[in-house]
């Protein structure tokens, strides 16, 4: 007998949590997660012995799920899944993203973390997600006609680093932190005139925010 294609049954895609192998990026990304969970008196030193060796074991998304159970908001099984399926665009097309405060281009990074450097495309209107681990917009490279960049952040966890040139300003005071929230501001309040200020907004809960300028290495291979 003839079995045609619609009576086949297809086979369940391969779960990524259990098949996509996790690296250093992962574990380091876990490690720091504990390490801060420990040093808020989240868990206990001898929890935190028990989790990093889980830690060391793990070899896949899922294995890291144990280690972080009750810290984070989101497992690593279910990031990788996420990921795998693609975020959606919020009903708007991928060209109108990041264009006005309704359709933002949402920057939601990735289990290892999420570093934007050199000259990516920025848009007036960003949210950024840190979500536990570590979210970089770096725009020492950046070269953009836009007077102000508008960044909406929710992290209850997570560190949300951004790095500008001196000419460049961040206002971070329509950013509502809870008390145990640390705050870096190591920037120029101000923009200098003709260049960007970065408006950040939202909230932040037991994360951390740095809003920097240039280290004196980055000057030197950038010429500043």
């Amino acid at each position: 007998m003839i079995v045609s294609a619609d009576d086949q049954s297809a086979e369940p895609p391969e779960d990524p949590a259990l098949t996509m192998r996790i690296g250093y990026l992962e574990r380091e990304a876990a490690v720091e997660t504990l390490r801060t969970a420990a040093g808020d008196s989240r868990i206990t030193l001898a929890e935190l012995d028990e989790r990093m060796e889980l830690v060391e074991a793990a070899r896949f998304p899922i294995d890291l799920d144990r280690a972080l159970e009750g810290i984070v908001t989101e497992l690593p099984s279910a990031r990788a899944r996420a990921d795998a399926e693609g975020r959606p665009s919020r009903g708007a097309a991928a060209d109108d993203l990041g264009w006005s405060p309704e359709t933002r281009e949402v920057l939601h990074a990735p289990w290892a973390g999420l570093i934007r450097r050199g000259r990516w495309p920025v848009r007036p209107y960003l949210r950024c997600e840190p979500a536990g681990v570590l979210l970089e917009l770096n725009f020492l490279e950046v070269e953009t006609d836009l007077t102000t960049i508008d960044i909406d952040v929710a992290a209850r966890t997570g560190t949300m680093r951004v790095v500008v040139p001196d000419s460049w300003g961040i206002d971070i005071t329509g950013l509502k932190r809870s008390k145990i929230a640390v705050v870096t501001f190591k920037a120029n309040e101000a923009a200098r005139e003709g260049h960007p200020i970065l408006r950040i907004g939202g909230s932040i809960g037991s994360g951390v925010i740095q809003a920097l300028g240039p280290t004196g290495r980055q000057r030197r291979r950038l010429g500043m």
